[in-house]
């Protein structure tokens, strides 16, 4: 008994070592905020007004009370704010005095209602509507499908762009040196309304606007759930600034972006920008018609991946399940998807489709001067609006899986375009071809933009590819998924094998066949809902 008295002793004494060592979250504390203000803080019948939110005298590493700090939540009350000051920022994290950790993030959210911040002028052009001031972590900004910001007046007229009061560099939100910051459930809008749609436009001022931009350091960054229009690029992440600057780990996902020239960038310019483990999918991107002039400047794409400024770092990407679609235009379009300049991508479960103007490349994998690594092409569907689209161009100095995708368009589409000079030079770099639809009727399965050769598809095929690949037609309905009799169907590999999760659900989330002796469909749909789960084995009955 005394033995047992002891290790219960010693037990206690164990844990309340472990109470009093282990670290404490800090205390959760809120503050409300309006732009006037006039209150203590303690809810939208008394707020602290935004002077108070951007004063550094009211952030601390230790909040109290209504002080900022880790582990603070902002509410911003229902209004509309107008501002007049041209260039002004309504919002600042002060991160130069405390910012927030992964245990306690410094959230600013919409949650009180309907919420606009208008600049009857434009916003900052580096710090936009909401900005931060110092190095920032773990900070969120939510504007739980409540906040809206725009270059506009009350009245809903713009301010800022072709031939209106302003022609400004702007921003909506811009975040700088910020690591896993998060940025959800906002309107972006009007930031700068463009009328590049005519070669006689001239109009170059929209070229430094952005809806949101994150730059430097943005290591964990997540955009999710925004609905952004009317800006150059609609949500950017550029490294350039910082020394060294990183934008690994950002993810940017369930977004609805148009009316803008480029929709997703990412890219670094800087020797010393890394970016990996970038994660793009769900989104949905459309509408470049009024930015596709002067084609010096704008050259329309849905997501631009590239890493110049590092080559030997590259830029590693992950796409899938995002939507992209509509005209390029007539101005200087490059593609839907751009993963180039010594970017490493893998692409699964996009839906491209072209109704508007040639394309000759609606992924563009790899630039004439700048290549692209290694590509892996899974279980797309691509439409052509003409029979001169390009499928894929790809130009890279790895190698390429090309596989389980649908190509199609009215009269037949080009497979492959490339830089490289002739046929035996290209058929190096891809490593695999096959079980794809190629429905290219009179098209070419490969061209060269350098020497002009070209080769047909039988000439493809005895180079050892697509040899369990067809040119039948796939049998597309309105919206893309497969109807009865299409080549498609049960045509693709099983790819279980790779354990992609998300490559294992088809574009509408139904799982596809995991046993690996079933085939897969091609494209970005099953032929049906889903397959049945396979039935468990190696069960044994245990009677009791």
């Amino acid at each position: 008994m005394v033995t047992v008295q002891r290790v219960f002793v010693v037990l206690i004494f164990l844990g309340l070592i472990v109470l009093v060592s282990a670290p404490s979250a800090l205390a959760a504390n809120t503050v409300y905020v309006s732009h006037a203000g006039g209150g203590n803080g303690s809810s939208c019948s008394s707020p602290q007004s935004y002077s108070y939110f951007n004063s550094s005298s009211n952030w601390s590493s230790s909040p109290t009370g209504i002080q900022i700090g880790p582990g603070t939540t902002i509410h911003a009350c229902s209004e509309t704010y107008n501002d007049t000051t041209a260039g002004d920022t309504a919002l600042t994290f002060r991160c130069d005095t405390a910012t927030g950790s992964s245990a306690n993030p410094i959230t600013l959210t919409f949650d009180q209602g309907a919420t606009n911040l208008y600049n009857s002028n434009y916003w900052s052009a580096s710090g936009g509507a909401i900005g931060n001031s110092g190095n920032c972590s773990y900070i969120v900004i939510n504007g739980d499908n409540n906040l809206t910001i725009a270059n506009q007046t009350s009245g809903g007229s713009p301010t800022n762009g072709s031939g209106l009061a302003n022609q400004q560099g702007s921003l909506g939100i811009g975040l700088s040196a910020c690591t896993n910051c998060t940025v959800e459930n906002t309107t972006v809008a009007n930031i700068y309304v463009n009328n590049g749609s005519s070669p006689s436009a001239t109009n170059t001022s929209g070229d430094l606007t952005g809806c949101i931009a994150f730059s430097g350091t943005a290591t964990g960054a997540v955009v999710s759930g925004d609905t952004v229009s009317q800006c150059k690029t609609g949500v950017q992440v550029a490294p350039d600034g910082g020394s060294p600057a990183d934008a690994s780990n950002v993810t940017i996902y369930n977004n609805t972006i148009s009316d803008m020239d480029w929709g997703i960038m990412v890219a670094g310019g800087d020797a010393t920008d890394t970016i990996s483990n970038l994660v793009i999918h769900d989104n949905n991107i459309t509408n470049w018609t009024n930015w596709q002039f002067p084609t010096d400047l704008y050259h329309q794409d849905g997501v631009i991946l590239f890493n110049v400024g590092n080559p030997s770092a590259g830029l590693t990407a992950t796409l899938y399940n995002n939507y992209i679609h509509g005209d390029l235009g007539v101005g200087s379009p490059t593609g839907f998807i751009y993963c180039a300049d010594y970017a490493t991508c893998t692409i699964y479960n996009n839906l491209l489709v072209n109704t508007g103007h040639v394309i000759y490349g609606i992924m563009w994998l790899g630039q004439s001067t700048y290549f692209g690594k290694d590509m892996n092409v899974y279980n797309n569907t691509i439409v052509g609006a003409t029979s001169s689209d390009v499928c894929i161009m790809l130009n890279i100095s790895g190698k390429a899986a090309i596989e389980n995708n649908v190509c199609t368009g009215p009269g037949g589409i080009w497979l492959f375009s490339t830089y490289q000079t002739s046929l035996a030079s290209f058929a190096a770099t891809v490593s695999t071809s096959n079980h794809n639809v190629w429905n290219i009727g009179t098209g070419m399965a490969w061209g060269s933009q350098a020497s002009g050769a070209n080769a047909t598809y039988s000439a493809w095929q005895a180079a050892g590819f697509d040899a369990a690949s067809t040119t039948a037609d796939p049998k597309l309905d309105s919206t893309y998924h497969l109807q009865s009799g299409s080549s498609a169907t049960g045509l693709a590999a099983n790819l279980t094998g790779l354990n992609v999760a998300s490559l294992d659900l088809d574009m509408a989330l139904n799982q596809r066949p995991p046993q690996l002796s079933t085939n897969w469909d091609a494209g970005v749909y099953n032929a049906s809902g889903g397959a049945t789960p396979a039935p468990p084995t190696g069960l044994a009955a245990i009677i009791q």
